[in-house]
């Protein structure tokens, strides 16, 4: 019934506030450990999660080197691994194209210490999201309200003097069973921060 009603009881990244406006969020992440998989749907990619979740060990026995259960967390991200201003011609697998995260809960310290995936398609990696701009929403996500949202943080971000460093990502915290208006989503533009704002090293 939690989870129907947006209840989130799994683990969720720490990050610390930089900026906190009526607008937007400005978050600093430490670096993270996750496992990852080619989506071909940033908003849906039911094959990419079952991926993930069969590595982690959702549907029976953990598709992982170690047969090792793993906690799901939260939020389940999808966005693009390069950087907007990256070399096409440099970028590595899948790098141009959308991929879909789990991150692992914060016992998993290193990739080396993460049992590696059993399937070819899914890679134990380091995300580091870094410094965000941030925004929080409600209800059901789609491509094109997601593009909107975007543009309209890159717009607030760049009026406040923070330089946009990376591609988005889309971040979903709820299962598919909960309630539309209770979901939890955030969209996350990795940003330099202006000069104005402090804690930044």
């Amino acid at each position: 019934m939690g989870a129907l009603l947006g209840k989130i009881t799994v683990e969720t990244p720490k990050y610390e506030v930089l900026v906190k406006k009526d607008t937007y969020e400005l978050r600093k992440y430490p670096a993270l450990v996750a496992v990852g998989t080619p989506t071909d749907h940033i908003v849906q990619g039911n094959a990419s999660f079952s991926r993930l979740a069969r590595f982690i060990g959702v549907f029976g026995r953990p598709q992982n080197s170690k047969g090792q259960a793993i906690a799901m967390t939260a939020p389940v991200l999808t966005g693009y691994r390069s950087p907007l201003s990256a070399d096409p011609s440099s970028a590595g697998p899948d790098e141009g194209a959308p991929r879909m995260m789990f991150l692992l809960p914060s016992a998993h310290k290193s990739t080396k210490e993460t049992p590696e995936p059993t399937d070819p398609l899914v890679q134990v990696e380091k995300m580091e999201l870094g410094t965000v701009g941030c925004v929080t929403f409600s209800g059901w996500a789609t491509e094109a309200n997601l593009k909107e949202r975007e543009k309209l943080l890159i717009a607030v971000l760049g009026s406040e003097g923070h330089h946009i460093s990376g591609k988005s990502w889309f971040a979903q915290f709820n299962p598919p069973w909960t309630l539309g208006p209770l979901r939890t989503n955030e969209l996350y533009i990795p940003v330099t921060p202006a000069p104005w704002v402090p804690n930044q090293v």
